[in-house]
């Protein structure tokens, strides 16, 4: 028989029940007054790089040989970073992109992380890479990802649970966003289904994932990815974990709710979030201004999260 809509999958593991259900809610608890008083290396970092531009936008890098009006993939990513540098607190190369090109898309890339470097100093530079393994696989992925290429922040699949997201932890200036709810429509599939958790109760999975993962900061280096697009549980995700970062695509070519996403997803100082636009930005012009356009594009998103963040109280000033 297949699963009704809406029923509860049991999840296995030991009963909780009384005691043992208050020590985990008391704990829980803890950890979140603990999150909500300390800043963690990388969570420094990202506060710094937002400060410095008075911005929570992240330009995603997503170079498409068919879409970009310069053949070479490095000029036109050092285009977008010099004219949009000043405006955005974040970059986040797409390595599908790269890879797809083989070694000269590679070679691209690191030429682009060291571009940035100079460019745009306290910008995060986020490698959207999504990965998922266990044991010597993740350790070997981590490796590769921080001290290969150099980024400050990932993204990665936790579908293997607690031991596909531990050993990219062990750097606390190094940042760790997981996967938790998606912008596309397929991710209600999944992600929706409801749970039963240990005190008996259902709840979504992606609420699952965000408790557990609040669980599993104990470094203070872990984010989560919650989309634009479901502005609903993108309220409901902060609310579980008030004060770890999030990485929120689906603005602009996906048309997400920007204003939703500012207000359900920064945290209650309207920070701790990078809002994430990539072919809305890089590809706002097709023609010789392309790197002028993405700027107005930039620009014009930063402006747009500002105002929100001022007409709550919660400007940079």
């Amino acid at each position: 028989m297949g699963r009704k809509p809406g029923s509860v999958v049991p999840l296995k593991g030991r009963p909780v029940q009384g005691f043992h259900a208050w020590v985990r809610v008391y704990f829980s608890h803890l950890v979140r007054q603990w999150e909500g008083r300390t800043m963690s290396g990388f969570t420094q970092r990202l506060e710094k790089a937002s400060m410095a531009t008075k911005s929570l936008v992240c330009v995603g890098l997503d170079p498409d040989p068919a879409r970009m009006p310069v053949p070479d993939v490095f000029e036109f990513n050092r285009a977008i970073v010099d004219a949009t540098a000043a405006l955005v607190c974040s970059y986040k190369p797409n390595l599908a992109f790269y890879e797809a090109m083989g070694i000269p898309g590679l070679e691209a890339l690191q030429k682009t992380i060291a571009h940035i470097r100079s460019a745009a100093p306290t910008a995060i530079i986020i490698g959207d890479a999504k990965r998922g393994d266990i044991g010597p696989s993740a350790q070997a992925y981590a490796k590769a990802m921080f001290q290969v290429w150099g980024f400050d922040a990932i993204t990665i699949n936790a579908w293997g649970g607690q031991d596909t997201v531990t050993p990219f932890l062990e750097d606390e200036s190094k940042g760790v966003f997981v996967w938790c709810r998606g912008s596309n429509p397929g991710s209600a599939d999944f992600q929706d289904v409801q749970v039963a958790v240990e005190d008996e109760s259902s709840v979504p999975l992606y609420r699952k994932m965000a408790l557990d993962c609040q669980e599993w900061n104990t470094n203070g280096n872990l984010g989560l990815v919650v989309g634009a697009t479901v502005p609903r549980q993108l309220q409901d995700v902060r609310a579980t974990c008030p004060a770890m970062p999030f990485l929120i695509p689906g603005v602009g070519a996906q048309g997400g709710d920007l204003e939703a996403a500012v207000r359900q997803g920064a945290d209650s100082r309207g920070r701790a979030a990078l809002i994430n636009s990539s072919r809305g930005v890089i590809y706002a012009s097709t023609g010789a201004d392309f790197a002028q356009a993405a700027a107005r594009e930039a620009d014009k998103l930063r402006s747009s999260i500002n105002q929100v963040l001022e007409a709550d109280g919660k400007g940079w000033s």
